[in-house]
């Protein structure tokens, strides 16, 4: 699998602005993870840093041109093919926003959960 070239950090974006570009390019039908995303960044932010990120998006509708209706956050999971949670019931993601809608959201752009709930990262995810 080869890897998409890391993506130039502009100097007018913030880190979380920066995450929120990045996302804004991966297409539908395809994920990215957490790490990529920091990879991606040439680490400017840690994976984790990375889901802070998308767990502010959330906050922000009213404030900033970046929000969950513009910003595909439903396409970035863990770097195991999973919907990331740390709730028992599955309910929220680990960025607040429901669990389930982020699984249907990605099986509407035919994305494909096997058994063990992951997603094939060699064949979803996004390479550019």
């Amino acid at each position: 699998m080869t890897l998409p070239a890391k993506v130039k950090k502009s100097k007018n974006l913030s880190p979380f602005e920066h995450v929120y570009e990045i996302v804004r390019k991966i297409p539908r039908g395809k994920v990215c993870t957490y790490g990529e995303i920091s990879r991606r960044m040439n680490k400017r932010l840690s994976a984790a840093a990375v889901g802070w990120a998308m767990n502010a998006l959330g906050n922000e509708k009213t404030v900033s041109k970046y929000n969950s209706d513009n910003v595909p956050w439903h396409r970035v999971i863990n770097s195991k093919g999973k919907l990331s949670t740390h709730h028992e019931s599955a309910e929220l993601g680990d960025d607040g926003r429901p669990f389930k809608l982020q699984r249907v959201l990605l099986e509407k752009e035919g994305v494909r959960f096997g058994r063990d709930e992951s997603i094939d990262l060699n064949e979803f995810l996004w390479t550019e």
